[in-house]
């Protein structure tokens, strides 16, 4: 069906093109009119560059082998182990952020730090600009 859906709109899109470029010819080169037939043709070579990368994306999914086979053949580590701290860690785990209302957590000194020079720089300011939201 998608091959029927490709060569569809690249037979329409070569033909409005060709009927741009007679539109031209008979506005003596209307310049607008010429240019709308290479949009046309350019639409036309997209849709002819999006069907190749869409076979050739299947071609290669039809061909790559899953993670649960990779994993069963032994080319995948566990990702139930317990890490080895001894070896390299292959990849970074996704950390969720906190909100700014948690608190800094008590083993990192230089976090705390940062929060106390910023609790600081806010006692600092007047009631005013704290109240406008400006830094003055």
């Amino acid at each position: 069906m998608l091959h029927l859906i490709a060569l569809a709109l690249i037979v329409s899109m070569v033909l409005l093109g060709r009927w741009q470029l007679n539109v031209s010819n008979a506005k003596h080169f209307s310049l607008q009119n010429f240019g709308y037939a290479l949009q046309w043709w350019a639409f036309s070579i997209f849709v002819l560059a999006m069907w190749a990368r869409i076979l050739r994306d299947t071609g290669r999914r039809a061909h790559d082998t899953p993670a649960g086979e990779a994993y069963r053949a032994g080319r995948l580590p566990d990702p139930e182990a317990t890490p080895n701290p001894d070896q390299p860690v292959a990849y970074r785990r996704y950390v969720m952020p906190q909100s700014s209302a948690a608190q800094a957590p008590s083993t990192d000194p230089e976090h705390a730090a940062y929060n106390d020079y910023l609790a600081r720089l806010d006692a600092d300011l007047p009631a005013t600009s704290r109240a406008e939201g400006t830094n003055q």
